[in-house]
């Protein structure tokens, strides 16, 4: 009887030892693991057509703004992760997911920055999520757009993207 209760007490110790060695796995270990990918195109043809060309632009003058981004992880079950671009002295026109749902932008007046929030959905199998923003420049300059991924993911995975805005020209036909 004593080697009975002496077996179940060894099989007991080894089965809490086994938990708390997968606890400390699961804890440490099991970490959702993140990256990211972004790209920033620019249409001159009021978005027929898009490229990562052009990124001179004159002020009170629509630009066009393509921004497409993939977060993925380790994991299969999605979670979201928060993207924010903001870009300084412009005033926002439009702003829409590909499938047309509107983007409200936060306006700071004080800094003169437009910032847009994204929500992306990281997962193993990620989808590239895509959405054009329209906007006017109101200020000469180089101005850097900055797409920034929240906590989760690694900083030298943010992107920035000049554009120069510069005075309108009028063209001047010359007279003979």
């Amino acid at each position: 009887m004593k080697s009975v209760k002496t077996i179940i007490a060894m099989f007991l110790a080894v089965v809490l030892i086994s938990a708390a060695i997968i606890a400390v796995w699961l804890i440490f270990f099991n970490e959702t693991v993140y990256s990211a990918d972004a790209a920033f195109f620019y249409s001159a043809d009021k978005g027929h057509s898009y490229g990562d060309g052009t990124k001179e632009y004159a002020i009170g003058d629509t630009v066009y703004m393509k921004v497409k981004f993939k977060v993925t992880s380790n994991k299969k079950k999605i979670s979201q992760v928060k993207v924010v671009l903001t870009i300084p002295s412009i005033d926002n026109v439009d702003a829409k997911y590909m499938d047309g749902q509107i983007i409200t932008p936060n306006f700071d007046a004080v800094n003169n920055v437009t910032a847009y929030e994204f929500t992306a959905n990281a997962a193993k199998e990620a989808a590239e999520q895509e959405c054009v923003i329209q906007f006017v420049p109101n200020a000469t300059g180089e101005v850097p757009m900055t797409l920034v991924f929240d906590d989760n993911i690694d900083p030298s995975y943010d992107m920035q993207s000049t554009l120069i805005f510069v005075e309108k020209t009028e063209d001047i036909a010359e007279e003979e």
